[in-house]
């Protein structure tokens, strides 16, 4: 009989700690439940922001057809106050593209003009003329994702600037390489990374002249892909680092002077 009411209180405290601990979970549940609500409002509110402010400085670009290429044109640079900028812009890109068609062997070309080129008024973040491969970066850091695949000329301006024709004479045809090396060639091209490979173990680029008279790094040892669009420039134009012309190139980097030869066709 000792034991009974010793074991009825045990009894008692398992069911009040059974209550408990059931009460305890529904209350953890709750607060779970309300947490996660507010966590993806918050997140939502967010989303909705970062897209408000994306699409507060995209635009509709309008496009048009300059030398053979497809060109999205802000319609700032068509119409308004910034029109006559925009008209110098078009001049100017319209030389470049002018100079590509009559050097580039026409097979070649056929594949070149079929890559697209974006025109902007301004862009307020990007500043430099560059080619974007890549979607999900441009997503990320809230730049326009119809971008991808376009060589972007991010400042109209940039185009008529003397410190654009006296450091890049040939800088759409620098990115217009990059896009080819991407959708024509493929950035993997064994044969690109294999000279590139050769030329740093080589250190031919090491020091090198800069337009400027300074001796240098040359620029295309930031990767194999700098390294092709940089010995492009040369091969059909000027570069800004020596090797400037083609037949520096090929005195000074004869392994991808030939390849160059193979992938862009001979120039006579």
């Amino acid at each position: 009989m000792a034991h009974y009411p010793h074991s009825i209180g045990v009894r008692r405290l398992e069911v009040s700690y059974h209550e408990f601990a059931k009460e305890s979970l529904t209350h953890m549940w709750q607060l779970f439940r309300l947490t996660t609500v507010f966590c993806l409002v918050v997140l939502s509110a967010l989303a909705s922001q970062s897209r408000a402010e994306g699409a507060g400085r995209f635009f509709d670009p309008i496009e048009q057809a300059i030398e053979g290429w497809t060109v999205a044109i802000d319609p700032q640079l068509l119409a308004g106050e910034h029109q006559s900028l925009g008209e110098q812009a078009v001049k100017a890109l319209a030389n470049h593209l002018q100079r590509i068609t009559f050097i580039v062997p026409e097979d070649r070309l056929v594949k070149l003009k079929k890559l697209r080129i974006w025109l902007e008024f301004e862009h307020p973040e990007l500043k430099s003329m560059q080619y974007h491969p890549d979607r999900g970066w441009l997503l990320a850091n809230q730049h326009d994702p119809r971008l991808v695949k376009h060589v972007h000329i991010p400042q109209a301006r940039h185009l008529i600037e003397a410190h654009t024709w006296a450091k890049h004479p040939y800088v759409i045809l620098h990115e217009l390489a990059h896009a080819y090396h991407d959708q024509v060639l493929n950035f993997d091209n064994p044969e690109v990374i294999a000279v590139f490979d050769a030329a740093k173990g080589q250190g031919i680029y090491e020091e090198v002249l800069l337009y400027t008279g300074k001796k240098v790094k040359h620029y295309g040892l930031s990767n194999h892909k700098e390294y092709f669009a940089e010995s492009t420039e040369a091969y059909f134009g000027v570069n800004d680092f020596y090797p400037f012309v083609r037949a520096e190139l090929n005195e000074h980097d004869p392994a991808m002077f030939t390849l160059l030869e193979k992938i862009w066709g001979r120039v006579e």
